[in-house]
């Protein structure tokens, strides 16, 4: 199998909501702060911070539980865990290559916006809560404890972190470092035996002792 042919069967394994979403959502905040800019953008400041943070999160969410049969990948000489990350990291770099075309237009087109610090705000917010709705749907074998720690996440964001901790860098720091422990928790709990709440035969099934074949 060649590189491209691979690469596009991990995209349709990931769906189309991995492309979908977080293009709607940068469409969103982009409007959302080009039609406030009028009058202080409070709604548009907290559509671009915010949103597609939260749509790749539930992307990240669903490619975890879009997976029907992972037991069949156990019996694989690659290591189930190796094949989620490597589908979440194709879903991290479309929301990367989209919050750079995001912040890109909006200084484009002149509106009042520091891209360094908002694309580290966007990367800080954006794997704290893809690690958050990596790691619940990995737990609970469902996609809605994810969606509801993703939004719980960005309440806290707007209405505590924002008032208590300004400024980019000193969210950004602890949120990456966070995000990323949730990630890897999260994909440690999908090897056989682990604690996922995944189907993954970890009760003396066909494939609980390995994870090559």
């Amino acid at each position: 199998m060649t590189v491209a042919a691979w690469w596009a069967y991990e995209v349709r394994r990931c769906g189309h909501q991995a492309v979908t979403l977080p293009v709607l959502a940068a469409l969103l905040g982009y409007t959302g702060v080009a039609a406030g800019s009028q009058d202080g953008g409070l709604l548009g400041r907290t559509l671009l911070t915010c949103a597609l943070p939260a749509a790749t999160a539930l992307v990240c969410a669903a490619v975890v539980a879009r997976e029907p049969m992972p037991e069949l990948h156990l019996s694989m000489p690659t290591p189930y865990p190796r094949t989620v990350a490597r589908r979440l990291a194709w879903v991290a770099a479309l929301a990367a290559v989209t919050a750079l075309a995001m912040v890109a237009l909006l200084t484009a087109t002149g509106e009042p916006l520091e891209p360094g610090p908002t694309l580290l705000e966007l990367a800080g917010l954006g794997v704290l809560l893809g690690g958050a709705a990596v790691w619940a749907t990995v737990r609970s074998g469902a996609t809605a404890p994810a969606a509801g720690l993703v939004a719980a996440g960005v309440l806290g964001k707007l209405l505590i972190v924002d008032r208590v901790v300004p400024g980019a860098a000193g969210q950004a720091v602890p949120a990456l470092l966070a995000g990323g422990w949730l990630t890897v928790s999260g994909l440690r709990a999908l090897r056989p035996g682990g604690t996922s709440g995944i189907r993954l035969g970890r009760d003396g099934g066909a494939y609980a002792g390995t994870g090559e074949t």
